[in-house]
């Protein structure tokens, strides 16, 4: 890339978040929190913690396009549209989140229209209404019911680094984070449209995250080869990141998952169903396929399973005292070199915490009652 437009891109991007919040501080707040990068990706993108032009498509912006454009992506990152639609068709749900963020844009500057590089930002839903109104989902699923009679995907950003492999569950607590501060930065009304004010309300308000929701992003982030090559040299100790935009496509489901369920005395018949319930939730949402065991201070041989009438067969037993120690015993002992995916631990927390480095930097998900404890020392942990 060109050295000199490189300079200028970022300039001009400096100069736009400035604008911003100026005239709407709490988005030109956001916006400052995402790193400036330039690659050359044709458009401009964002990966959640990027905000990613390309010098040659950033030359033929005004100023006005350059403070829009830069305002659609913290707007997809606000309305988590980074992390959602995992199991979407792509290009149909890429179209309706844009029809959403233009949408709103349009209203917060009080426009009918507007044009980036003699292309009309859409914002009608199918119905044509305004975008605003719906959810990306939402307009989504119209969009399936429009059989091929789709709008043409936007030209002016690309989606395609939001299936990278981050984590999705860290991206969605930093963004509520920023959203927090934003709003004790400058108010909760401060340059924000009325069509968005509960939605920012809602995520600055929410407490934990739903656990199935986590658990699909857990199992499902790794999935994707996405990687920032090393900058140019000429730009040393700069901020300027070169992305690989080259995204594998899958299935969706997540395989090879060693789930443990606890069965000790400490847990009640009550948990207990409810956890195996939950396993059988997962198989719909996350596509969950593996192998199960029970626990207490013995473990059992895993079983596999792959669909939920394999899983109803397996009953569980236990009941004596719990020990952790024997899943990672088992792993070690019995599973290496052929290590799971990943390992989803039920239970009540009420035992002696093993090592990490039990664990093989095998990726483990505590599962916690919701009267069980509030943490776990180390790996991902979340309350049922």
């Amino acid at each position: 890339m060109d050295q000199m437009k490189v300079k200028q891109t970022v300039r001009r991007m400096t100069e736009a978040r400035a604008a911003l919040v100026r005239d709407n501080p709490f988005f030109g707040h956001l916006a400052m929190g995402l790193q400036l990068a330039c690659a050359p990706c044709e458009t401009v993108c964002t990966d959640g913690k990027r905000l990613i032009f390309d010098p040659e498509f950033a030359e033929q912006l005004s100023v006005q396009e350059l403070q829009f454009v830069t305002l659609h992506e913290v707007m997809h990152c606000v309305l988590e549209h980074c992390i959602r639609g995992r199991n979407l068709h792509s290009l149909l749900f890429n179209i309706a989140c844009d029809i959403v963020v233009n949408s709103t844009i349009l209203d917060m500057w009080g426009l009918d229209t507007f044009k980036v590089v003699s292309e009309e930002a859409m914002h009608l839903a199918p119905d044509g209404k305004e975008g605003r109104i719906y959810s990306a989902e939402e307009i989504y699923h119209m969009l399936l019911q429009k059989q091929g009679k789709v709008p043409k995907v936007s030209s002016f950003d690309r989606h395609d680094l939001w299936q990278g492999s981050c984590d999705k569950t860290q991206l969605r607590d930093d963004w509520n984070g920023r959203i927090r501060n934003a709003i004790k930065a400058c108010g909760d009304s401060a340059g924000m449209p009325q069509s968005i004010r509960k939605v920012v309300q809602e995520l600055a308000n929410r407490a934990d995250l739903d656990w199935k929701q986590l658990l699909h992003d857990f199992l499902q982030f790794d999935q994707h080869d996405y990687t920032f090559l090393p900058p140019d040299r000429r730009y040393g100790g700069s901020d300027l990141y070169f992305p690989a935009f080259n995204v594998d496509e899958d299935d969706g489901s997540a395989n090879d998952i060693w789930v443990c369920v606890d069965t000790s005395a400490s847990i009640s018949a009550e948990e207990l169903a409810t956890a195996m319930t939950e396993i059988l939730d997962a198989m719909r949402q996350a596509r969950l396929k593996g192998k199960i065991s029970f626990f207490d201070s013995n473990i059992t041989e895993p079983e596999p399973f792959e669909s939920e009438a394999e899983l109803k067969k397996i009953t569980p037993n236990g009941g004596g005292g719990t020990s952790f120690q024997i899943i990672f015993d088992y792993l070690q002992e019995r599973m290496y070199p052929e290590m799971p995916k990943a390992i989803l631990i039920f239970t009540d927390g009420f035992a002696c915490w093993p090592e990490e480095q039990d664990a093989m930097e095998v990726p483990i998900l505590w599962m916690i009652s919701s009267d069980g404890r509030d943490s776990a020392p180390w790996g991902r942990v979340v309350k049922l």
